[in-house]
Protein backbone atom coordinates (compact mmCIF):
# COMPACT_ATOMS: atom_id res chain seq x y z
CA UNK A 1 0.00 0.00 0.00
CA UNK A 2 1.23 3.12 -0.79
CA UNK A 3 0.35 6.99 -0.03
CA UNK A 4 -2.39 7.44 -2.37
CA UNK A 5 -3.84 3.13 -1.23
CA UNK A 6 -3.76 4.73 2.04
CA UNK A 7 -5.74 8.41 1.69
CA UNK A 8 -8.34 6.83 -0.47
CA UNK A 9 -9.03 3.47 1.71
CA UNK A 10 -9.46 6.44 4.43
CA UNK A 11 -11.62 8.98 2.47
CA UNK A 12 -13.74 6.12 1.27
CA UNK A 13 -14.32 4.95 5.55
CA UNK A 14 -15.14 8.63 6.53
CA UNK A 15 -17.54 8.55 3.68
CA UNK A 16 -20.32 9.53 6.19
CA UNK A 17 -18.71 13.06 6.59
CA UNK A 18 -19.04 15.86 4.64
CA UNK A 19 -16.77 16.74 2.08
CA UNK A 20 -15.10 19.62 3.91
CA UNK A 21 -14.45 17.87 6.95
CA UNK A 22 -12.65 15.07 4.98
CA UNK A 23 -10.69 17.19 3.59
CA UNK A 24 -9.04 18.34 7.14
CA UNK A 25 -8.25 14.68 7.95
CA UNK A 26 -6.86 13.66 4.63
CA UNK A 27 -4.69 16.95 4.50
CA UNK A 28 -3.37 16.03 8.21
CA UNK A 29 -2.50 12.76 7.14
CA UNK A 30 -0.90 13.81 3.72
CA UNK A 31 1.26 16.08 5.89
CA UNK A 32 2.36 13.96 7.60
CA UNK A 33 3.45 11.84 4.90
CA UNK A 34 5.14 14.96 3.59
CA UNK A 35 7.24 15.31 6.97
CA UNK A 36 7.69 11.25 6.69
CA UNK A 37 9.44 11.19 3.28
CA UNK A 38 11.22 14.83 2.89
CA UNK A 39 12.70 15.32 6.29
CA UNK A 40 12.64 12.22 7.79
CA UNK A 41 14.23 9.93 5.08
CA UNK A 42 11.52 7.54 5.49
CA UNK A 43 9.32 5.82 2.70
CA UNK A 44 5.26 5.94 2.09
CA UNK A 45 5.66 2.02 3.42
CA UNK A 46 7.70 3.02 6.53
CA UNK A 47 5.26 5.38 7.26
CA UNK A 48 2.04 3.85 6.60
CA UNK A 49 3.77 0.84 9.02
CA UNK A 50 4.08 3.90 12.52
CA UNK A 51 -0.10 4.85 11.74
CA UNK A 52 -2.89 2.43 12.38
CA UNK A 53 -4.83 1.22 9.62
CA UNK A 54 -7.15 4.00 7.67
CA UNK A 55 -10.17 1.97 9.25
CA UNK A 56 -9.49 1.92 12.84
CA UNK A 57 -8.84 5.59 12.02
CA UNK A 58 -12.10 6.19 10.49
CA UNK A 59 -13.51 4.27 13.48
CA UNK A 60 -12.11 6.48 15.47
CA UNK A 61 -13.06 9.56 13.83
CA UNK A 62 -16.51 8.39 14.02
CA UNK A 63 -16.67 8.06 17.53
CA UNK A 64 -15.63 11.16 18.35
CA UNK A 65 -17.75 12.84 16.25
CA UNK A 66 -21.10 10.40 17.81
CA UNK A 67 -21.50 8.33 15.02
CA UNK A 68 -21.46 4.62 16.08
CA UNK A 69 -19.55 2.81 12.78
CA UNK A 70 -22.73 -0.12 13.26
CA UNK A 71 -25.23 2.89 11.94
CA UNK A 72 -22.84 3.90 8.94
CA UNK A 73 -21.99 0.43 7.13
CA UNK A 74 -24.08 1.13 4.66
CA UNK A 75 -26.31 3.71 3.58
CA UNK A 76 -29.45 1.33 2.84
CA UNK A 77 -28.93 0.31 6.37
CA UNK A 78 -28.79 3.91 7.88
CA UNK A 79 -32.38 4.40 7.06
CA UNK A 80 -34.24 1.46 7.05
CA UNK A 81 -34.69 -1.91 9.85
CA UNK A 82 -35.60 -0.24 13.04
CA UNK A 83 -35.41 -2.83 16.01
CA UNK A 84 -38.57 -2.96 17.69
CA UNK A 85 -37.03 -4.15 20.49
CA UNK A 86 -34.60 -1.06 20.56
CA UNK A 87 -37.99 1.11 20.27
CA UNK A 88 -39.92 -0.35 23.08
CA UNK A 89 -36.67 -0.06 25.30
CA UNK A 90 -36.16 3.59 24.34
CA UNK A 91 -39.66 4.39 25.18
CA UNK A 92 -39.25 2.72 28.78
CA UNK A 93 -36.03 4.40 29.29
CA UNK A 94 -37.90 7.75 28.58
CA UNK A 95 -40.76 7.24 30.45
CA UNK A 96 -39.17 5.64 33.92
CA UNK A 97 -35.77 7.20 33.72
CA UNK A 98 -35.38 10.32 31.11
CA UNK A 99 -38.16 11.77 32.82
CA UNK A 100 -36.60 12.62 36.04
CA UNK A 101 -33.04 12.47 35.61
CA UNK A 102 -32.24 14.75 33.04
CA UNK A 103 -34.39 17.56 34.85
CA UNK A 104 -32.49 16.40 38.11
CA UNK A 105 -28.99 16.75 36.39
CA UNK A 106 -30.42 20.37 35.04
CA UNK A 107 -31.60 21.43 38.61
CA UNK A 108 -28.57 20.37 40.07
CA UNK A 109 -25.97 21.98 37.82
CA UNK A 110 -28.02 25.19 38.23
CA UNK A 111 -28.27 25.30 41.91
CA UNK A 112 -24.76 24.74 42.46
CA UNK A 113 -23.67 27.61 40.22
CA UNK A 114 -26.19 29.90 40.85
CA UNK A 115 -25.68 29.41 44.68
CA UNK A 116 -21.89 30.29 43.79
CA UNK A 117 -22.79 33.92 43.89
CA UNK A 118 -23.02 33.86 47.42
CA UNK A 119 -19.33 34.42 47.54
CA UNK A 120 -19.78 37.92 47.21
CA UNK A 121 -20.89 38.17 50.50
CA UNK A 122 -17.13 36.76 51.72
CA UNK A 123 -15.89 40.43 50.39
CA UNK A 124 -17.05 41.92 53.61
CA UNK A 125 -13.72 40.43 54.97
CA UNK A 126 -12.25 43.17 53.11
CA UNK A 127 -13.96 46.20 54.17
CA UNK A 128 -12.98 47.68 56.86
CA UNK A 129 -9.91 47.26 59.25
CA UNK A 130 -8.69 43.50 57.87
CA UNK A 131 -7.32 41.15 61.00
CA UNK A 132 -4.84 38.18 59.86
CA UNK A 133 -8.18 35.60 60.31
CA UNK A 134 -10.06 37.55 57.92
CA UNK A 135 -7.21 37.04 55.74
CA UNK A 136 -6.91 33.43 55.91
CA UNK A 137 -10.66 33.19 56.29
CA UNK A 138 -10.96 35.07 52.74
CA UNK A 139 -8.57 32.96 51.07
CA UNK A 140 -9.76 29.53 52.80
CA UNK A 141 -13.76 30.76 51.11
CA UNK A 142 -12.38 31.85 47.89
CA UNK A 143 -10.69 28.74 47.45
CA UNK A 144 -13.40 27.09 48.53
CA UNK A 145 -15.88 28.61 46.41
CA UNK A 146 -14.00 28.36 43.43
CA UNK A 147 -13.46 24.74 43.90
CA UNK A 148 -17.57 24.53 44.25
CA UNK A 149 -17.50 26.34 40.85
CA UNK A 150 -15.76 23.73 39.27
CA UNK A 151 -17.59 21.15 40.78
CA UNK A 152 -20.86 23.11 39.09
CA UNK A 153 -18.89 22.91 35.91
CA UNK A 154 -18.30 19.30 36.18
CA UNK A 155 -22.26 18.63 37.02
CA UNK A 156 -22.97 20.62 34.12
CA UNK A 157 -20.61 18.71 31.86
CA UNK A 158 -21.98 15.48 32.64
CA UNK A 159 -25.20 17.30 32.02
CA UNK A 160 -24.91 18.11 28.58
CA UNK A 161 -22.80 14.84 27.79
CA UNK A 162 -25.88 12.62 29.42
CA UNK A 163 -28.61 14.77 27.11
CA UNK A 164 -26.44 14.33 24.10
CA UNK A 165 -25.72 10.16 24.67
CA UNK A 166 -29.71 10.53 24.73
CA UNK A 167 -30.42 11.95 21.77
CA UNK A 168 -27.91 10.17 20.12
CA UNK A 169 -29.59 7.11 20.99
CA UNK A 170 -32.70 7.95 19.83
CA UNK A 171 -31.24 9.34 16.49
CA UNK A 172 -29.88 6.06 16.10
CA UNK A 173 -32.82 3.86 17.10
CA UNK A 174 -35.43 5.59 15.32
CA UNK A 175 -32.76 5.30 12.05
CA UNK A 176 -33.87 9.31 11.02
CA UNK A 177 -32.24 10.46 7.99
CA UNK A 178 -29.13 12.42 8.02
CA UNK A 179 -28.71 11.93 11.17
CA UNK A 180 -24.93 11.36 10.94
CA UNK A 181 -25.31 15.36 10.32
CA UNK A 182 -27.18 15.98 13.47
CA UNK A 183 -24.70 13.88 15.41
CA UNK A 184 -22.03 15.46 13.90
CA UNK A 185 -23.52 19.06 15.31
CA UNK A 186 -23.96 17.43 18.27
CA UNK A 187 -20.22 16.77 19.06
CA UNK A 188 -19.95 20.16 19.04
CA UNK A 189 -21.59 20.93 21.95
CA UNK A 190 -19.36 20.31 24.77
CA UNK A 191 -17.99 22.00 27.85
CA UNK A 192 -14.64 20.53 27.79
CA UNK A 193 -14.81 20.89 23.89
CA UNK A 194 -15.39 24.79 24.86
CA UNK A 195 -12.71 25.14 27.23
CA UNK A 196 -9.83 23.31 24.71
CA UNK A 197 -11.36 25.91 21.86
CA UNK A 198 -10.49 28.72 24.52
CA UNK A 199 -7.04 27.55 25.36
CA UNK A 200 -6.39 30.81 27.78
CA UNK A 201 -9.74 30.19 29.44
CA UNK A 202 -8.50 26.25 29.99
CA UNK A 203 -4.80 27.32 30.99
CA UNK A 204 -6.55 29.89 33.59
CA UNK A 205 -8.81 27.56 35.08
CA UNK A 206 -7.03 24.66 35.29
CA UNK A 207 -3.65 27.18 37.37
CA UNK A 208 -6.65 28.44 39.46
CA UNK A 209 -7.17 24.72 40.31
CA UNK A 210 -3.75 24.22 41.59
CA UNK A 211 -3.59 27.42 43.13
CA UNK A 212 -7.16 26.74 44.85
CA UNK A 213 -6.11 23.16 46.31
CA UNK A 214 -2.73 24.71 47.76
CA UNK A 215 -4.95 27.44 49.34
CA UNK A 216 -7.39 25.14 50.84
CA UNK A 217 -4.25 23.06 52.08
CA UNK A 218 -2.50 25.85 53.78
CA UNK A 219 -4.88 28.02 54.94
CA UNK A 220 -7.07 25.04 56.40
CA UNK A 221 -3.86 23.66 58.06
CA UNK A 222 -3.62 27.50 59.86
CA UNK A 223 -7.47 27.46 60.50
CA UNK A 224 -7.31 24.41 61.94
CA UNK A 225 -4.54 25.21 64.32
CA UNK A 226 -5.75 28.48 65.27
CA UNK A 227 -9.65 27.80 65.71
CA UNK A 228 -10.39 29.53 69.24
CA UNK A 229 -9.31 32.51 67.61
CA UNK A 230 -11.19 31.82 64.46
CA UNK A 231 -14.65 31.05 66.20
CA UNK A 232 -13.91 33.67 68.89
CA UNK A 233 -14.20 36.17 65.79
CA UNK A 234 -16.74 34.21 64.22
CA UNK A 235 -18.74 32.67 65.92
CA UNK A 236 -19.56 34.42 69.11
CA UNK A 237 -22.76 35.05 68.39
CA UNK A 238 -24.94 35.28 71.09
CA UNK A 239 -27.97 32.57 71.09
CA UNK A 240 -31.40 34.07 71.76
CA UNK A 241 -33.86 32.67 74.11
CA UNK A 242 -37.47 32.71 73.80
CA UNK A 243 -39.76 30.98 76.42
CA UNK A 244 -43.44 30.43 75.85
CA UNK A 245 -45.42 29.14 79.15
CA UNK A 246 -48.92 27.88 79.41
CA UNK A 247 -51.03 26.96 82.18
CA UNK A 248 -52.74 23.34 81.90
CA UNK A 249 -53.56 22.71 85.39
CA UNK A 250 -57.34 22.74 84.37
CA UNK A 251 -56.14 20.61 81.57
CA UNK A 252 -54.85 18.42 83.55
CA UNK A 253 -57.81 18.00 85.68
CA UNK A 254 -60.27 17.43 83.42
CA UNK A 255 -58.16 14.57 81.64
CA UNK A 256 -57.88 16.26 78.73
CA UNK A 257 -55.61 14.34 75.71
CA UNK A 258 -53.32 16.49 73.95
CA UNK A 259 -51.41 16.44 70.65
CA UNK A 260 -48.32 17.61 69.73
CA UNK A 261 -47.19 18.45 66.05
CA UNK A 262 -44.25 19.88 64.34
CA UNK A 263 -43.15 21.31 61.29
CA UNK A 264 -39.17 22.35 61.63
CA UNK A 265 -36.65 22.69 58.77
CA UNK A 266 -33.67 22.92 60.73
CA UNK A 267 -34.74 22.54 64.38
CA UNK A 268 -33.78 20.21 66.81
CA UNK A 269 -36.88 18.89 68.98
CA UNK A 270 -36.35 17.91 72.20
CA UNK A 271 -39.49 16.38 74.81
CA UNK A 272 -38.80 16.00 78.49
CA UNK A 273 -41.20 15.69 81.35
CA UNK A 274 -41.62 18.51 84.06
CA UNK A 275 -43.13 18.34 87.87
CA UNK A 276 -44.88 21.62 86.89
CA UNK A 277 -48.28 22.03 85.74
CA UNK A 278 -47.26 24.21 82.95
CA UNK A 279 -46.05 23.43 79.61
CA UNK A 280 -42.79 25.18 78.83
CA UNK A 281 -41.56 25.69 75.20
CA UNK A 282 -37.67 26.97 75.21
CA UNK A 283 -36.99 28.16 71.67
CA UNK A 284 -33.25 29.04 70.94
CA UNK A 285 -32.12 30.89 68.10
CA UNK A 286 -29.97 33.16 66.56
CA UNK A 287 -32.04 35.00 64.26
CA UNK A 288 -35.48 35.31 63.52
CA UNK A 289 -36.29 31.84 61.79
CA UNK A 290 -39.91 32.36 61.67
CA UNK A 291 -41.08 29.90 64.82
CA UNK A 292 -45.15 30.06 65.26
CA UNK A 293 -46.24 28.02 67.86
CA UNK A 294 -50.40 27.41 68.35
CA UNK A 295 -52.36 26.00 71.58
CA UNK A 296 -55.62 24.76 69.98
CA UNK A 297 -57.95 24.26 73.01
CA UNK A 298 -60.63 23.28 70.57
CA UNK A 299 -59.00 20.50 68.95
CA UNK A 300 -56.45 20.18 71.79
CA UNK A 301 -53.35 20.19 69.80
CA UNK A 302 -50.07 22.04 69.98
CA UNK A 303 -48.55 23.33 66.22
CA UNK A 304 -45.27 24.11 66.10
CA UNK A 305 -43.17 25.47 63.02
CA UNK A 306 -40.37 26.82 61.75
CA UNK A 307 -39.54 27.93 58.28
CA UNK A 308 -36.02 28.91 58.05
CA UNK A 309 -34.95 31.86 55.40
CA UNK A 310 -32.53 30.17 52.93
CA UNK A 311 -30.35 33.02 51.91
CA UNK A 312 -28.72 33.39 48.79
CA UNK A 313 -26.15 35.37 50.29
CA UNK A 314 -24.37 33.97 53.29
CA UNK A 315 -21.96 35.16 56.17
CA UNK A 316 -19.27 33.93 57.57
CA UNK A 317 -20.55 33.92 60.91
CA UNK A 318 -23.53 31.08 59.46
CA UNK A 319 -20.78 29.03 58.22
CA UNK A 320 -18.98 29.05 61.56
CA UNK A 321 -21.69 28.59 63.65
CA UNK A 322 -22.39 25.32 61.67
CA UNK A 323 -19.70 23.84 64.23
CA UNK A 324 -21.59 25.22 67.00
CA UNK A 325 -25.14 25.31 68.25
CA UNK A 326 -27.95 24.51 66.12
CA UNK A 327 -31.51 25.95 66.27
CA UNK A 328 -33.43 23.95 68.77
CA UNK A 329 -36.63 23.93 71.06
CA UNK A 330 -37.39 22.21 74.16
CA UNK A 331 -40.89 21.08 74.74
CA UNK A 332 -40.92 20.42 78.27
CA UNK A 333 -44.64 18.76 79.56
CA UNK A 334 -46.25 18.32 82.95
CA UNK A 335 -45.94 14.93 84.67
CA UNK A 336 -49.79 14.84 84.93
CA UNK A 337 -51.07 15.63 81.31
CA UNK A 338 -52.51 12.99 78.76
CA UNK A 339 -50.39 12.83 75.44
CA UNK A 340 -52.21 10.78 72.58
CA UNK A 341 -50.17 11.46 69.77
CA UNK A 342 -46.86 12.83 68.68
CA UNK A 343 -46.15 14.22 65.58
CA UNK A 344 -42.73 15.38 64.82
CA UNK A 345 -41.25 16.09 61.86
CA UNK A 346 -37.58 18.44 61.68
CA UNK A 347 -35.91 18.15 58.28
CA UNK A 348 -32.48 18.70 59.54
CA UNK A 349 -32.44 18.56 63.25
CA UNK A 350 -32.37 15.97 66.04
CA UNK A 351 -35.41 14.31 67.92
CA UNK A 352 -35.09 13.61 71.35
CA UNK A 353 -38.07 12.66 73.36
CA UNK A 354 -37.51 10.79 76.88
CA UNK A 355 -39.93 10.06 79.72
CA UNK A 356 -42.63 11.19 78.26
CA UNK A 357 -46.06 9.01 77.72
CA UNK A 358 -47.82 9.07 74.19
CA UNK A 359 -50.58 6.70 72.30
CA UNK A 360 -48.59 6.78 69.59
CA UNK A 361 -45.85 8.49 68.10
CA UNK A 362 -44.83 9.23 64.23
CA UNK A 363 -41.38 11.57 63.98
CA UNK A 364 -38.93 11.83 61.07
CA UNK A 365 -35.97 13.69 60.11
CA UNK A 366 -34.09 14.00 57.17
CA UNK A 367 -30.48 14.46 58.27
CA UNK A 368 -30.42 13.91 62.21
CA UNK A 369 -30.85 11.36 64.78
CA UNK A 370 -33.36 10.10 66.16
CA UNK A 371 -33.51 9.36 70.21
CA UNK A 372 -36.60 7.82 71.66
CA UNK A 373 -36.16 6.34 75.60
CA UNK A 374 -38.01 5.81 78.57
CA UNK A 375 -41.63 6.55 76.92
CA UNK A 376 -44.99 4.40 77.87
CA UNK A 377 -46.79 3.48 75.02
CA UNK A 378 -50.39 2.26 74.04
CA UNK A 379 -50.02 2.05 70.01
CA UNK A 380 -47.41 2.04 67.81
CA UNK A 381 -44.07 4.06 67.35
CA UNK A 382 -43.36 5.09 63.27
CA UNK A 383 -39.52 6.83 63.07
CA UNK A 384 -37.44 7.80 59.93
CA UNK A 385 -34.64 9.05 59.11
CA UNK A 386 -31.95 9.79 56.04
CA UNK A 387 -28.77 10.49 57.15
CA UNK A 388 -28.86 9.86 60.92
CA UNK A 389 -28.98 7.00 63.62
CA UNK A 390 -32.10 5.99 65.57
CA UNK A 391 -31.61 4.82 69.15
CA UNK A 392 -34.67 3.10 71.05
CA UNK A 393 -34.52 2.34 74.63
CA UNK A 394 -36.83 1.10 77.24
CA UNK A 395 -40.20 1.46 75.78
CA UNK A 396 -43.02 -0.11 76.96
CA UNK A 397 -46.54 -0.78 75.20
CA UNK A 398 -49.79 -1.74 77.03
CA UNK A 399 -51.12 -3.04 74.25
CA UNK A 400 -50.42 -4.39 71.32
CA UNK A 401 -48.57 -2.17 68.99
CA UNK A 402 -45.81 -2.21 65.81
CA UNK A 403 -42.17 -0.59 65.65
CA UNK A 404 -41.21 0.54 62.69
CA UNK A 405 -37.74 2.21 62.22
CA UNK A 406 -36.24 3.20 58.60
CA UNK A 407 -32.71 5.54 57.83
CA UNK A 408 -30.63 4.73 54.94
CA UNK A 409 -27.40 5.75 56.23
CA UNK A 410 -27.44 5.01 59.58
CA UNK A 411 -27.33 2.44 62.75
CA UNK A 412 -30.21 1.66 64.39
CA UNK A 413 -30.41 0.45 68.44
CA UNK A 414 -33.12 -1.30 70.02
CA UNK A 415 -33.17 -2.32 73.32
CA UNK A 416 -35.71 -3.09 76.26
CA UNK A 417 -38.49 -2.75 74.21
CA UNK A 418 -42.07 -4.76 74.18
CA UNK A 419 -43.85 -4.36 70.78
CA UNK A 420 -45.95 -7.41 68.99
CA UNK A 421 -44.48 -6.67 65.96
CA UNK A 422 -41.09 -4.98 64.69
CA UNK A 423 -40.49 -3.49 60.87
CA UNK A 424 -36.37 -2.47 61.08
CA UNK A 425 -34.68 -1.12 57.81
CA UNK A 426 -31.44 0.38 57.16
CA UNK A 427 -29.54 0.82 53.59
CA UNK A 428 -25.83 1.17 54.96
CA UNK A 429 -25.81 0.82 58.87
CA UNK A 430 -25.99 -2.28 61.11
CA UNK A 431 -29.33 -3.20 63.32
CA UNK A 432 -28.61 -4.02 67.43
CA UNK A 433 -31.24 -5.53 68.83
CA UNK A 434 -31.31 -7.00 72.97
CA UNK A 435 -33.34 -7.94 75.66
CA UNK A 436 -36.89 -7.42 72.87
CA UNK A 437 -40.10 -9.22 74.72
CA UNK A 438 -37.59 -10.61 77.20
CA UNK A 439 -40.42 -10.71 80.27
CA UNK A 440 -43.71 -12.62 78.30
CA UNK A 441 -41.46 -14.04 75.06
CA UNK A 442 -44.51 -13.07 73.46
CA UNK A 443 -43.13 -11.64 70.66
CA UNK A 444 -45.19 -11.96 67.19
CA UNK A 445 -43.18 -10.91 64.24
CA UNK A 446 -39.30 -9.30 63.42
CA UNK A 447 -38.23 -8.46 60.33
CA UNK A 448 -35.27 -6.46 59.75
CA UNK A 449 -33.21 -5.39 56.65
CA UNK A 450 -29.69 -4.15 56.34
CA UNK A 451 -28.65 -4.18 53.42
CA UNK A 452 -24.73 -3.50 53.54
CA UNK A 453 -24.54 -3.85 57.37
CA UNK A 454 -24.65 -6.98 60.15
CA UNK A 455 -27.59 -7.47 62.03
CA UNK A 456 -27.42 -8.73 66.00
CA UNK A 457 -29.42 -10.04 68.11
CA UNK A 458 -29.37 -10.57 72.37
CA UNK A 459 -32.16 -12.16 73.77
CA UNK A 460 -34.74 -11.47 71.54
CA UNK A 461 -37.86 -13.33 71.60
CA UNK A 462 -40.55 -13.47 68.88
CA UNK A 463 -42.50 -16.05 66.98
CA UNK A 464 -41.45 -15.22 63.70
CA UNK A 465 -38.36 -13.65 62.86
CA UNK A 466 -36.81 -12.75 59.51
CA UNK A 467 -33.12 -11.27 59.23
CA UNK A 468 -31.81 -10.06 55.92
CA UNK A 469 -28.53 -8.64 54.50
CA UNK A 470 -26.96 -8.21 51.25
CA UNK A 471 -22.63 -7.86 52.98
CA UNK A 472 -23.17 -8.27 56.27
CA UNK A 473 -23.12 -10.62 59.02
CA UNK A 474 -25.93 -12.07 61.40
CA UNK A 475 -25.81 -12.95 64.63
CA UNK A 476 -28.71 -13.94 67.05
CA UNK A 477 -28.04 -15.81 70.83
CA UNK A 478 -30.29 -15.75 74.12
CA UNK A 479 -29.91 -16.27 77.39
CA UNK A 480 -33.07 -18.73 77.82
CA UNK A 481 -31.63 -21.41 75.09
CA UNK A 482 -35.18 -23.50 75.46
CA UNK A 483 -36.65 -20.85 72.97
CA UNK A 484 -36.55 -21.47 69.70
CA UNK A 485 -38.49 -19.18 67.08
CA UNK A 486 -41.09 -20.93 65.22
CA UNK A 487 -39.83 -19.08 61.82
CA UNK A 488 -36.50 -18.12 61.60
CA UNK A 489 -35.19 -16.96 58.01
CA UNK A 490 -31.86 -16.02 57.72
CA UNK A 491 -30.10 -14.37 54.66
CA UNK A 492 -26.95 -13.01 53.57
CA UNK A 493 -25.07 -12.97 50.08
CA UNK A 494 -21.33 -12.83 51.62
CA UNK A 495 -21.77 -12.12 55.52
CA UNK A 496 -21.95 -15.28 58.17
CA UNK A 497 -25.19 -16.36 60.29
CA UNK A 498 -24.22 -17.64 63.80
CA UNK A 499 -27.27 -18.67 66.16
CA UNK A 500 -27.30 -20.35 69.62
CA UNK A 501 -29.89 -22.95 68.27
CA UNK A 502 -29.38 -25.41 64.95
Amino acid sequence: MNKLDFLRRLDKELSVLEKEERREILAFYEERFYTGTIYENKTEEEVIAELEKPEVIARNVLEEYGVSPKYVKKSEERYSNVNSTQVVLIILFDIFVATWLLPSLVSVAFSILGSSVSYFATLSLLLGDVSTVDEFVFAFMTAGYYLYFLFGLVVLGATIFVTKTIVVWHLNVFKVKNREKYIKKLSRYSLDGWFKRHRGVNRVKNVLLVGALVTIGYTGFWIFNNFDWVEAEYGATDAQVETITEDFASEIADMDEWTIITDFDTMDVEIVLTDSDEMKIVHTYYEDDKFTYDFDFDTNELTLTQDYENRIFINVTDIFRLFGEQYKVRIEVPRDMILEEANIVTHTGTIDIRNVNFSSMDVSSNTGSIVLSYIELVDDIDASTNTGTILVRNVNVSQAGTLTLSTSTGAIDVESTNFDDYHITTNTGSISMKHINEDLQDGDTIVLQADTGSIKLVDVYADDITADTDTGSISYENSDESFEPSSWNASTDTGSVDTYFD
